[in-house]
């Protein structure tokens, strides 16, 4: 049964060491489980991280040196799901035969090592599969532990970079979401407008700015209050969101009750009559609504590569939408 491994078990150590010694996060899990499964003489070496406690029944496997292991697998049926009760199993033939999610895997033997938190808890473990019968040195178990210690260090870590993009992601989404409409807010506009106009100026992209105003908003102010108003907006904004179409629009609250829409590879014309479906839209939604009848002021341009800068193309858009309300708004201008 027992496989020979003909090596001086401290220079072994000191050898992954050294192998490892260079990489953190997730290049410290994949080189330590690579060297693993070379010191183990294994066909197959795996780490995972608990998803779920008390108990454990599921697995994320965060580095497998067979790329057909799954990235999350349930625990009941395989030898791993023992490694759960916080100990080292170690299991020398038969794992093929007595477990049943192993039955076509041709694996004989198991070595299975707990990571373990500060608080003795189990929150993954180390998985060691080979075809052979066998039964390991008393020394690797000792090398085992140390690097469940030092995997269980780079998971911490790993947890914490994940922990850290989400808070990073969530104030970029701050920087330049409008906190009332849950659109882009004026100083990402102001960047986007800028960077597009550039685009224009130097390929064929073609690109159009819709400049859009509630009419009479005041008038809803003073008839529902405040909040009465942000309702109107919140709910317009949805309208907005609903009518975009994917991968062209996108949608600015620029203050107040004006919004602008920037769509990337859309013509004047398809995007007027894209505008004339969205005010037809919005009017019947709130004439259906306690508010009533709500319309709609728009100038729409197009980009243009003889414009000195995107601050002209935003001038123009604003004096057309001022130009749809003296034409009786409920209107676009082109």
């Amino acid at each position: 049964m027992n496989k020979a491994f003909d090596f001086n078990p401290y220079e072994a150590l000191k050898s992954i060491l050294e192998a490892t010694s260079l990489h953190i996060g997730k290049d410290f899990i994949k080189s330590a489980a690579d060297e693993i499964k070379k010191l183990y003489k294994a066909d197959l070496v795996f780490i995972t991280k608990a998803v779920n406690f008390n108990p454990t029944t599921k697995v994320e496997v965060l580095y497998a040196t067979n790329k057909n292991i799954p990235k999350e697998f349930e625990l009941v049926g395989t030898p791993c799901e023992l490694v759960f009760q916080n100990k080292i199993v170690e299991i020398h033939e038969n794992v093929n035969k007595d477990f049943y999610k192993e039955r076509n895997s041709g694996f004989e033997s198991f070595y299975g090592v707990p990571i373990n938190n500060d608080g003795n808890e189990c929150i993954g473990h180390i998985s060691i599969f080979s075809k052979e019968k066998r039964k390991l040195a008393k020394e690797l178990e000792d090398i085992a532990l140390i690097y469940s210690r030092k995997i269980e260090r780079e998971i911490f870590r790993l947890e914490l970079e994940i922990e850290n993009d989400k808070i990073r992601e969530e104030l970029e989404k701050l920087t330049i979401t409008d906190p009332l409409t849950n659109t882009y807010n004026r100083r990402h506009f102001i960047n986007s407008c800028s960077d597009l106009f550039q685009q224009v100026k130097r390929c064929s992209i073609k690109a159009t700015l819709a400049y859009i105003d509630i009419d009479d908003f005041k008038n809803i102010n003073d008839k529902f209050g405040h909040d009465g108003g942000d309702k109107v907006l919140t709910e317009f904004s949805n309208i907005l969101k609903d009518q975009t179409r994917n991968g062209i629009d996108k949608i600015y609250r620029i203050g107040g009750e004006e919004f602008c829409i920037l769509s990337i590879n859309a013509t004047l014309d398809s995007t007027y009559l894209h505008l004339n479906r969205l005010m037809n839209t919005s009017n019947t939604y709130f004439e259906n609504s306690q508010y009533g009848k709500i319309t709609l002021s728009v100038g729409l341009v197009e980009f243009t590569k003889e414009l000195e800068n995107f601050n002209d193309l935003v001038n123009i858009a604003d004096k057309k939408m001022y130009q749809a309300k003296k034409n009786g708004k409920n209107t676009i201008v082109k």
